[in-house]
C-alpha cells in the first residue's frame, strides 16, 4: 500500500539553522537508502515551507508511521500519514519492454 508521509517543521521546534542542517543532511541520507531500496518511491522539499513530503510503499499505515518516527527531523515536525491514492505506474523500462512484444 502507498502512503504520504508529510512532515512540516514546527515555528516553536527551536533548531538552529545549523542543528537544522545537520538533521535534513542525515534524514536525506537516510531516505535516499529508503529509495535505493524501493520502499521510498518518492521525496521532495516545499519551496515555501521547511518540511518533506515521502512516497512510500509499505504493508500498512502502521508501518509507514514506523517509518516516519525514524526520520531525524520527526521530532520536531507536525507529521501526517495518509493513503495514497495514486495508481502504480510502470518504470519506463517495463513500458518499453510491454511497447516491444
Amino acid at each position: 500500500m502507498r502512503f504520504l508521509i508529510e512532515g512540516r517543521l514546527r515555528p516553536s521546534c527551536g533548531l538552529s539553522p545549523a542543528e537544522y542542517f545537520n538533521l535534513a543532511v542525515r534524514e536525506w541520507e537516510m531516505v535516499l537508502g529508503w529509495v535505493s531500496s524501493g520502499v521510498a518511491l518518492a521525496y521532495g522539499r516545499p519551496v515555501s515551507v521547511p518540511g518533506g513530503t515521502l512516497l512510500v510503499d509499505v504493508g500498512s499505515e502502521a508501518d509507514a508511521r514506523a517509518l516516519a518516527a525514524t526520520l531525524p527531523l520527526a521530532p520536531y515536525a507536525d507529521v501526517t500519514v495518509r493513503r495514497s491514492d495514486l495508481a502504480p505506474t510502470l518504470s519506463a523500462r517495463a513500458r518499453a519492454a510491454v511497447a516491444a512484444r
